[in-house]
């Protein structure tokens, strides 16, 4: 069974690779880089090359961290913070920390999920920045595509995994 601990793992090199993705791409990019596209794939928006990959560097670092984070904090909080249908049911002291160890995996996997969107979708803007400054909106929405499935399916699987138990 897959634990947070390796989620864990699989986040910091993805964090890994965010760096060096956007290391990479700075020695590369032309001093002014397009950092924001309309829904034609044209820039509109710009940043100095330096504070573009930062700043992307910075939100694929930090964004998946901030959901996985979030599912060690749940060890912590007081249940009241934490929503759930049935909590008295999912939160009885003989499921409790099965309860925890699930939201906690289920936070981890977004993340992942997170993670992967925004390495695809900074790469995107890294080869529009290269080519002829237009955002591939086919990929994009591919891209957009599966991590708005995949975060359907994560609701759904948490609505299952945590539905109402009827006695």
């Amino acid at each position: 069974m897959i634990r947070l601990v390796h989620l864990g793992i699989l986040n910091g090199l993805l964090s890994f690779v965010a760096v060096f993705q956007n290391f990479y791409y700075w020695q590369h990019l032309p001093p002014r880089v397009a950092t924001h596209f309309g829904s034609k794939g044209l820039a509109d928006g710009w940043m100095d090359r330096t504070q573009a990959c930062l700043t992307m560097g910075l939100f694929q670092v930090l964004m998946p961290l901030l959901f996985l984070g979030l599912g060690y904090w749940m060890y912590w909080v007081p249940e009241s913070w934490i929503n759930l249908p049935n909590k008295a049911y999912w939160f009885h002291p003989d499921r409790k920390q099965e309860s925890l160890a699930s939201l906690a995996r289920l936070m981890g996997f977004f993340s992942i999920a997170m993670g992967l969107f925004m390495l695809g979708i900074n790469h995107l803007t890294f080869v529009a920045n290269l080519g002829d400054g237009r955002l591939p909106m086919l990929y994009f929405w591919i891209l957009m595509g599966l991590f708005l499935g995949f975060t359907t399916l994560w609701v759904g699987w948490m609505l299952i995994r945590f539905r109402v138990v009827v006695r």
